[in-house]
């Protein structure tokens, strides 16, 4: 198994845990589906493609991280900058689809996919979010994603 994908099954199973105890633990406290967090997911997008990393950074929790097979990014200055590299190189998203998400109200993960433009090459792959809330709306805790191995 490669690391990303490694990382991506122990957030899966982390996140899980926590709502399996969550749920055994407090009656009435079910897990339900929140559209609201592909609304999240076309934000990223759109201020990514606006070439904004400052707003991109912003979508994260203080501590968010951002992971993927090559980069760990921790902390909204550490992704700002990491953002601004892809924006500069030209990257672009063309779609990101939140195919299932949950939430308990206070925590949420969503898990989708996305297509991309990275420096002149078509990616696709896989995205995990798991996200908390910050007032009254949604801040990414933790962004894994996996690039799939392209033709």
């Amino acid at each position: 198994m490669k690391g990303s994908s490694l990382i991506v099954g122990l957030v899966c199973l982390a996140v899980a845990a926590v709502w399996i105890a969550r749920r055994d633990g407090a009656p009435g406290a079910a897990l339900v589906t929140d559209p609201s967090l592909q609304v999240v997911a076309d934000r990223w997008r759109d201020a990514y493609n606006a070439g904004d990393a400052d707003r991109v950074a912003a979508l994260y929790a203080e501590g968010g991280q951002y992971l993927s097979a090559h980069v760990h990014a921790r902390g909204r200055d550490a992704i700002r900058a990491y953002f601004q590299r892809g924006i500069d190189a030209g990257g672009h998203v063309d779609r990101i689809t939140v195919l299932e998400s949950r939430t308990d109200g206070t925590l949420a993960y969503a898990v989708g996919t996305y297509e991309a433009n990275n420096a002149g090459e078509r990616v696709d792959g896989r995205i995990v979010l798991v996200l908390e809330r910050c007032d009254q709306d949604w801040c990414i805790a933790a962004h894994e994603v996996v690039v799939r191995d392209q033709p």
